[in-house]
């Protein structure tokens, strides 16, 4: 079912609801003014009756001839009985109505008494006169309220009905109205391709949910275009890193055996395809930790960032002869304040890529790793003494397979930084790079409190 056949449906049933409690409200209220009348006006036939019967010698002549007067004004289908203390009918004839004793009782009890039985309403009073005390009970039926509450249901049920025709059509129209500029929005998303994603919603000065929604896609299609145009760039330059040592060592191959070579140049010829294939491996290797980053991020455990360090400088060391790690803790007592939920195997790369950096750039000088906490976060530091990053560089060296300018003596592919920002990312974390003011470059990686101490406390 459609939004606006469910909202015009809802509409409609609200309304319906409310209506019909309205109507319903009003038809009790009437019914019961209805009996209430009618029991003011059997009361009033009561006391006329007992007033004719019983009141004459008490009442003046005017009085009593009102009196007279009023007494053929009987009610439909009257019924009246006058009983003395002995629960005899006395003045009128007794018929085949009468009344229980049980009854009188509760009239002589109360006073005044006053029930329902089916379409017939009964009423009594409580006479007392000098000749003697009497009940009068009466009993009629309201033939003309009865009519009126039936012509008043039936014209309430035909109001309900077409009302709630009218509601619907007009909550159909009202739906439409609302649901129109969301309608612009499909017929705008639909003409977007993955050719097209330069394209945007046109949004409006107004602060309603629907701009917010256009607001919020036309943000989704910059990430997509940015995503794709990152795609794109990424299969070109991987395609390019991959074909470069390819043709070398295609190349060497076949230089190699256009003659016969001596015992040396062969050697030669197969160190360069060596070294080549090294880099093809390796960057094959970065390519897949890269395609990894979007696999494992939910492989998570708890890390604590002390004992990730010193693993990351325990591999360097070993890897690198002659580097110069050192690390400094500043760390609170209570261990869970630098305790974190993560991939070990993928922050493992990323603070291994940020220390290969540091060593590499900085011809084995001392590449000092520190970590500290405050309040709100706990904080890795990477400071090494190296070339440094060029102020132009700064916001492009987290882009896949971007090399800065003083970077090109160095062997590497651009991969490392831009993996490693994108494995923090995948944690809630941020990486920043100031350029150190006495030469080299000092990365701080800032993992959110609310990313690890939720878990504890």
């Amino acid at each position: 079912m459609k939004i606006r056949d469910r909202l015009s449906l809802q509409f409609t049933l609200s309304f319906a609801i409310l209506l019909l409690v309205v109507l319903v409200s009003i038809y009790i209220t009437t019914e019961k003014n209805r009996k209430t009348d009618f029991f003011s006006r059997m009361n009033n036939r009561a006391l006329t009756v007992a007033e004719l019967f019983l009141a004459e010698d008490n009442l003046s002549k005017e009085k009593f001839s009102e009196v007279q007067k009023k007494y053929p004004l009987s009610l439909p289908e009257e019924v009246v009985r006058v009983y003395n203390n002995s629960y005899e009918s006395v003045f009128i004839k007794e018929g085949t109505a009468q009344w229980d004793r049980k009854i009188i009782d509760k009239v002589k009890a109360q006073g005044t008494l006053n029930y329902t039985e089916g379409n017939t309403q009964v009423s009594g009073i409580y006479y007392i006169d000098n000749s003697g005390n009497f009940t009068v009970l009466i009993s009629a039926v309201d033939h003309y309220g009865h009519q009126h509450m039936h012509q008043l249901f039936w014209a309430m049920t035909l109001t309900f009905f077409i009302s709630v025709i009218i509601m619907f059509f007009l909550g159909q129209l009202f739906a439409r109205i609302a649901l129109s500029p969301i309608s612009k929005v499909i017929n705008d998303v639909k003409i977007i391709r993955a050719t097209s994603l330069d394209k945007r919603l046109q949004a409006k000065a107004s602060k309603d949910e629907i701009n917010e929604l256009v607001i919020t896609f036309n943000n989704l299609l910059e990430h997509l275009e940015q995503s794709f145009e990152a795609q794109r760039s990424f299969v070109a330059n991987a395609s390019h890193e991959l074909r470069t040592p390819i043709t070398s060592i295609i190349g060497d191959i076949e230089v190699t055996l256009v003659f016969d070579r001596e015992k040396e140049e062969y050697k030669k010829t197969l160190q360069r395809v060596l070294a080549e294939t090294g880099r093809l491996n390796e960057l094959i290797n970065n390519l897949f930790e890269m395609a990894q980053a979007n696999i494992d991020v939910n492989d998570f455990e708890e890390i604590r960032l002390d004992e990730l360090l010193w693993q990351v400088k325990d591999e360097w060391t070993n890897k690198v002869p002659g580097s110069n790690i050192e690390l400094v803790y500043n760390l609170p007592d209570d261990h869970r304040d630098y305790t974190i939920q993560g991939n070990r195997y993928l922050l493992y790369i990323a603070m291994g890529n940020i220390v290969k950096n540091a060593i590499k750039f900085s011809g084995n000088k001392p590449v000092i790793c520190s970590i500290h906490c405050t309040e709100n976060a706990a904080v890795i530091t990477v400071k090494d003494h190296g070339i440094g990053i060029a102020k132009e560089d700064m916001q492009k060296i987290f882009q896949p397979f971007y090399r800065g300018a003083n970077t090109q003596g160095y062997i590497g592919f651009g991969i490392g930084l831009s993996l490693s920002e994108k494995i923090f990312r995948l944690h809630g974390m941020n990486i920043n790079v100031d350029p150190d003011q006495t030469g080299g470059t000092v990365f701080l990686i800032t993992i959110p409190a609310k990313h690890y101490k939720s878990q504890y406390y």
